[in-house]
Formats: structure tokens, C-alpha cells, sequence
């Protein structure tokens, strides 16, 4: 097998597929296969071991969800970019380890660095029974503890535990700085090795965020029910979400991870905290 990586291309637009291998192969630095569904997909990978898959979600028969599961049970260590139908991944994927997204259109001088960017990412590992294995205890931030009891909600106390690993998880997954939970201008649980006062300020620059949106839905004649933004600055990203009326997940990053990630990742994580608190 070629040195260069292995990407197995899934699409059923068989043009579109074809200026994708191209755009890949064209500078040498990746060996690309076209398929057109999840079939001939199948039959590729059980032929050969690819370190990458590219799967858009409109195949049908079967649909590019089952498409992308099963190719990573037919290989487990099989990195998984997806081309969305629309900017979201659907619910359905959101515990699927995913390496990359591809939205549509983009710029072919792009796709080197978000194909390396894929290529980085490992798998998370899986035992043979299907079921995630038991995650090593995290090393402790020096006199910052994540999850403060006396600031977290009752609603939230009894979950502590799982709201910890889930927002280490989420650190891990884009490489994140910094990873808070708020409820106004309030701290209730962290992944950041800052210091209190940066911590706290960032805490009320999202209050203000929160409430300028709020004002602004007001004036509209309109109810706020979601607040979402994205804040690139010189070297962080700084993207927030809320999980229920007044409790915001955000996080910082630094690095070319897309937007697109950010937002699959930042989502699966808000629906799993959001059921944490019955919301």
C-alpha cells in the first residue's frame, strides 16, 4: 500500500466525486477511492484499509447515517468526515466519534487542512462488546477544582460526576482552553486551568452577550429561546450555547478546528448535559 493516506470517498453524486478525488490526488499527497453508496462502500473497505472516510449523509440505501455507522463497525479505527445535508449533523449522529466535517460548497485550496485536520484526530476506542471503556480519572488542575458544589444548582448537584467527565470529554474532543458552564453571571462548573478572576469575567461577558440578545429578540417583537454565538478573535474561538433558559455552555480554542466541529461537538455535549438536568 501507497505511504500516502487511504481516503474512501462515499457519494452518490458521482461528479461531485470525482472533482473531490481529484482535488485530493492532484498534489500527490492522498490515494482516493469513489464509491457511490454505502454497498460498493462496503465492498471497497472489506478489500482494502482506509485511513479515512468521506461520507455525505444524502446516500440513500441505505441512508448516509447507517452508511457512516457501519463502516466504522466494519472498521473501528476508520477516521469519519461527513458532508452534511444542512449545517447541523443530525441527533441521531451525535454519539458517533466524528473527525471531520465537509460542508457544502467549500474551497478545493481548503481541503488540505481539513483533511490533515480528520487525519490528526484518532478514534475513540471501543470494546469489543460495543460499550466505551471506562475513561482513566482525570489529572487534577492545581487549586481549580471543575466543578464547584457550593455554586452548582441542586437540579445539577447529583450529577456532578457526569457533568465533570462529560465536559473533560468535550475539552478533549477540540482541544479546547477552556470549558465552562454558566448560569448569569455564575460559574457553576469548569475545564479550565485560568485563574478565578479571568474565569468570572468571562462569565459575565457571556451574561452580557445573553442579555444583549435577549434585549435585541425583545425590540423584534420575538421570544428568545435559544442563545447561540461564535467569537473568533486573534487566537482564541470563543463559542457559547445555551443547554436550558439560563444555564450556557461555552468554550474557547485555539487552532483550525472548523466551525462546523465546534458546533457538532459543543451540541452533542449541551443535549447530553441538558438531560442531566431533565430540562
Amino acid at each position: 500500500m501507497s505511504d500516502v493516506p487511504s481516503i474512501l470517498i462515499v457519494d452518490s453524486n458521482e461528479g461531485f466525486a470525482m472533482m473531490l478525488q481529484g482535488g485530493l490526488e492532484q498534489d500527490g499527497e492522498y490515494q482516493a477511492t469513489v464509491t457511490t453508496g454505502g454497498d460498493e462502500a462496503r465492498q471497497a473497505l472489506s478489500a482494502d484499509t482506509f485511513d479515512l472516510a468521506i461520507v455525505d449523509l444524502g446516500v440513500d440505501d441505505p441512508d448516509g447515517p447507517t452508511v457512516a455507522r457501519s463502516l466504522r463497525q466494519q472498521q473501528p479505527d476508520l477516521r469519519l468526515m461527513l458532508i452534511p445535508l444542512e449545517d447541523d449533523l443530525p441527533s441521531e449522529l451525535s454519539d458517533l466519534d466524528i473527525q471531520g466535517i465537509l460542508p457544502k460548497p467549500f474551497f478545493l485550496p481548503d481541503l488540505p487542512e481539513s483533511i490533515n485536520e480528520a487525519l490528526s484526530k484518532s478514534v475513540s476506542a471501543v470494546t469489543p462488546g460495543g460499550a466505551e471503556p471506562a475513561e482513566p480519572e482525570p489529572a487534577p488542575v492545581p487549586d481549580q477544582p471543575l466543578v464547584s458544589s457550593t455554586d452548582l444548582p441542586d437540579m445539577l448537584r447529583e450529577h456532578a460526576q457526569e457533568i465533570t467527565r462529560t465536559m473533560e470529554r468535550l475539552s478533549r474532543e477540540i482541544n479546547a482552553d477552556i470549558v465552562i458552564l454558566t448560569r448569569g453571571e455564575s460559574v457553576i462548573a469548569q475545564a479550565s486551568r485560568l485563574s478565578t478572576e479571568e474565569i468570572d469575567a468571562l462569565a459575565r461577558a457571556v451574561a452580557e452577550s445573553w442579555r444583549t440578545s435577549a434585549n435585541v429578540a425583545q425590540i423584534l417583537g420575538q421570544e428568545q429561546r435559544r442563545f447561540e454565538q461564535s467569537v473568533e478573535g486573534s487566537e482564541h474561538m470563543f463559542y457559547s450555547l445555551t443547554i436550558t433558559e439560563d444555564i450556557i455552555l461555552s468554550a474557547a480554542l485555539r487552532g483550525h478546528v472548523t466551525l462546523g466541529m465546534i458546533r457538532h461537538q459543543i451540541k452533542s455535549t449541551a443535549n447530553a448535559l441538558k438531560k442531566l438536568v431533565g430540562a
